[in-house]
């Protein structure tokens, strides 16, 4: 009995150890999975260890929050401690709504660019989708390690709504000068802050997991 029972937990030590990391990239307002710094960060940071997902909301420049969702659910398997996600602009209001009415343990990290909760000036169209999400943030302490990415100069998403978001959610954030809203227009084909950032945290995570396996 004894024996199977080691036998086992070197099994599920064996499983922790080599997990898979799941990086899910979420798009916003008129956006497409191939735009801006999308294609940038899963070739780069796509390995044998990791693979990224970048989720075709439908209808993007129409967005409708249950559909957004409905998106979500159908494409994210679990959450767990090896799920990251990076989220851009009204992504990331539609991801944050999206985990509030889910029951998880963890989650492996969260990013957000550009992110907002309240209404934006310059585009009302939005006004009734951002007044359908959930604001409830309770479930924020179950994310492990936590990002906003903001701009000076964002055209679209004054820069204090984003400090505001980051500051309800308590996510630390930097503020990266004449960034725009993180766009392709913006000079924005590439993000190695965020690759860096990125990098970090699911090494950690590994490294973690693997110093547990060789205990």
């Amino acid at each position: 009995m004894k024996l199977i029972i080691l036998l086992l937990s070197s099994l599920l030590l064996l499983n922790t150890a080599y997990a898979q990391n799941n990086v899910y990239i979420i798009h916003g307002y008129g956006a497409k999975v191939a735009d801006h710094w999308f294609d940038y960060i899963e070739e780069n940071l796509q390995d044998k260890n990791t693979k990224v997902v970048k989720i075709a909301l439908p209808n993007s420049s129409n967005p409708n929050l249950l559909q957004w969702k409905q998106t979500l659910k159908n494409n994210i398997a679990q959450i767990d401690q090896h799920t990251f996600f990076v989220a851009h602009s009204l992504g990331c209001i539609t991801l944050l709504d999206f985990l509030s009415e889910l029951d998880f343990q963890q989650i492996g990290g969260v990013v957000c660019v550009s992110g907002f909760s309240n209404k934006l000036a310059v585009l009302p169209q939005l006004d009734s989708y951002i007044a359908e999400t959930n604001k409830d943030f309770s479930f924020k302490n179950k994310i492990l390690n936590r990002k906003m990415f903001i701009s000076s100069n964002d055209q679209y998403v004054p820069t204090d709504l984003s400090i505001s978001l980051a500051e309800k959610l308590e996510f630390p954030y930097e503020i990266i000068p004449d960034a725009g809203h993180f766009l392709a227009s913006d000079g924005y084909r590439e993000f190695p802050q965020l690759l860096d950032w990125l990098q970090m945290v699911i090494g950690g995570v590994d490294e973690v997991e693997s110093s547990y396996d060789s205990n």
